[in-house]
């Protein structure tokens, strides 16, 4: 591929990542690049809506997770104030490649922390990465 073609995607998707950032709390389906794959999503893209993110919920649908996105790339952290639920979280790069996944224990105030920039995050359920063989590198399609 060309690299100015190469960057008109990059941009383009950016662009459409931002565009995303308008809306709170929308629905979207998410697909792994060479995987079958896919995740339903809430996406949590305010200050608000990421403070909140899945606390209080006692129950997180099968083949569903929730979308954090920041507006820009920077180390992330995250925590299990109020959730009940055990949940995995990949941090991702502003392409959507999966840079960390870690398992994430319910109520625990400790801070998850991004070791890289990030500039998104996805939450599902414990283990569903790994039953769906997905793993750091791997790039996701919105």
């Amino acid at each position: 591929m060309r690299k100015p073609f190469k960057a008109s995607v990059k941009k383009f998707l950016s662009f459409t990542l931002i565009s995303f950032s308008a809306i709170s709390f929308a629905n979207l389906e998410m697909s792994f690049e060479g995987k079958t794959a896919k995740l339903n999503l809430i996406i949590s893209n305010t200050d608000a809506a990421r403070r909140k993110g899945l606390m209080n919920q006692s129950f997180l649908e099968k083949n569903t997770g929730m979308l954090f996105i920041w507006p820009s790339s920077k180390k992330q952290c995250m925590w299990m104030k109020n959730t009940s639920l055990p949940l995995s979280v990949a941090y991702l790069s502003s392409d959507g490649r999966i840079l960390e996944i870690y398992d994430m224990v319910p109520f625990s105030e400790d801070s998850i922390c991004s070791m890289k920039n990030v500039r998104m995050a996805v939450e599902v359920n414990q283990g569903w990465f790994a039953k769906n063989k997905i793993s750091l590198g791997d790039k996701i399609n919105l």
